[in-house]
């Protein structure tokens, strides 16, 4: 995750208090530079107990990536998923229930948006919360 990417998620996350959310975020040391007191220094930032940090030096998780998003590069990050309670995890990870990205030139999935994305998220906490059904009914 880029810090641009990273300062639209802390956006995000501030719209939506919801305990039950959860974030992962993973930094991957795709353009070099002090990688680790960058990242230690961004999640320091944003202290918020629903999300967990992670550095990936070896970009093990962006090679997952890529083989479920298949984006067609070697290395798959800056990408921003959505994966429901029900999701199961095995040997390597489903494939999200939503994703958006910041990849050039990548366009077989939409660009991150934070309205959309958001919306997204809003729309899964309502399900899991049965909201939907509450809504449907006169």
């Amino acid at each position: 995750m880029c810090r641009w990417g990273f300062s639209r998620l802390t956006t995000i996350l501030k719209a939506i208090s919801d305990e039950r959310l959860r974030a992962y975020v993973i930094w991957d040391p795709i353009f070099g530079g002090n990688f680790d007191r960058e990242s230690r220094n961004l999640a320091r930032s944003f202290p918020d107990k629903r999300v967990s940090y992670f550095k990936d030096p070896g970009s093990l998780a962006g090679n997952l990536w890529e083989r479920v998003l298949q984006t067609g590069r070697e290395i798959t990050w800056d990408v921003y998923l959505l994966y429901g309670a029900d999701a199961q995890w095995n040997e390597a990870p489903p494939p999200p229930d939503f994703w958006m990205h910041q990849l050039t030139g990548v366009t077989i999935g939409p660009r991150l948006d934070d309205e959309t994305f958001t919306a997204e998220l809003r729309r899964m906490l309502d399900k899991l919360s049965g909201k939907d059904a509450k809504k449907a009914k006169p």
